[in-house]
């Protein structure tokens, strides 16, 4: 009955494909009123056009178009008019799995062509992405390697490998979760949102690989100044020593002869009575050797040659900068993340208070 009355031949202009319902036979539907008026519904399914600006990806808001126009008639034969009341509504749920209908638009405008004037009535929809899907399947897992890759500040220095394949393993991590996500992207010129974030971690995961090359650097160079200066220390403390056993040595070679004739007949007692002075002699020999070996000692442990005591004070040192960074790196990424949040949620924010502020009625 449709294709034997006349129609106006009006079609959606843009869409890539469109489709009547067919369940189980087209879905039309044909009224004729009393008063001559023709009312016909078309059941469609159509595919349109979507302005997509990813910079807020995965916080971004799309619009959508459907131009209505007839490609058969121009203005002067069929004019094209929205209904007073209503004319575009949602009868289903307005919150698809990855979507949320956040504006409706409607405008009628009029063009000129080659075959005259033709009117053109326009629907806009604005898409807000619901991005709950990737807080769970990227944010959360990038997190939890970046955290990961905190914790070799708290390991030792010797464990150097295992802080190296800790640091590697996250990285390599955070790689594949955002290969995952990339490959579904459209390959687009400009840097988006989720670009950001992932240059963020990255930094901070290469990061701390930095510092643990650092670290070891800090040590080597530590051990070698700490080797020179005990080098240095004990090389003084040798000469000093023997400055002192070579005046020590001096005071007790030296003789003052005061009395000649007393001096001759000490050596003469001597020497007539061998073997009655002998041991008294020998115990005075063996008593300054002790003496000598006592005082040697006590200035060894003066001089700190018996010990490894290093009064070094180094303020940058391996375990000093494992120590900053188990604050520092928290902390900065905690802030960088709040004002990342912050800064995209706004402007997510403003998107939808436009596509809000456009769902009015235009004038006919």
């Amino acid at each position: 009955m449709v294709e034997k009355l006349w129609t106006p031949n009006v079609c959606f202009v843009n869409s890539k494909k469109t489709e009547i319902h067919s369940s189980p036979t087209p879905n039309i539907f044909l009224m004729i009123y009393p008063n001559g008026t023709v009312w016909v519904n078309y059941r469609l399914q159509v595919q349109s056009p979507c302005m997509v600006d990813l910079v807020l990806f995965p916080m971004d808001v799309m619009n959508c178009e459907l131009i209505i126009e007839s490609y058969a008639y121009n203005a002067a034969k069929v004019k094209l008019n929205w209904r007073e009341w209503q004319p575009v509504f949602s009868i289903a749920k307005s919150k698809l799995s990855d979507f949320t209908l956040y504006g409706l638009q409607w405008t009628k405008n009029s063009f000129e062509y080659a075959a005259g004037q033709w009117d053109q009535l326009t629907v806009s929809l604005t898409f807000s992405r619901a991005y709950g899907f990737y807080i769970l399947q990227m944010y959360i897992p990038t997190y939890s390697s970046v955290f990961l890759s905190f914790v070799s500040f708290w390991i030792d220095l010797k464990a150097l490998p295992a802080r190296i394949t800790l640091g590697v393993s996250s990285l390599m991590a955070l790689t594949f979760q955002y290969g995952n996500v990339a490959k579904n992207l459209p390959r687009v010129g400009y840097v988006k949102s989720i670009d950001v974030y992932m240059v963020l971690t990255t930094a901070f995961i290469f990061l701390t690989m930095i510092e643990v090359a650092f670290v070891c650097y800090l040590e080597s160079e530590n051990n070698m100044r700490r080797k020179e200066r005990q080098a240095e220390k004990k090389k003084e403390r040798v000469a000093a020593l023997q400055r002192k056993k070579d005046k020590k040595k001096n005071n007790y070679g030296a003789t003052t002869v005061t009395n000649a004739n007393a001096a001759e007949s000490d050596l003469r007692s001597n020497y007539d009575e061998p073997f009655s002075n002998g041991t008294a002699s020998h115990k005075i020999s063996i008593s300054r050797q002790a003496n000598n070996m006592f005082e040697s000692l006590h200035a060894l442990a003066q001089f700190g040659l018996l010990t490894d005591d290093d009064d070094e004070n180094t303020k940058w040192t391996a375990q000093n900068v494992d120590k900053f960074c188990r604050k520092a790196f928290p902390i900065s990424f905690c802030f960088l993340n709040l004002i990342y949040w912050c800064y995209y949620l706004y402007q997510n924010y403003l998107a939808k208070a436009e596509a809000l502020a456009q769902m009015t009625s235009p004038s006919p």
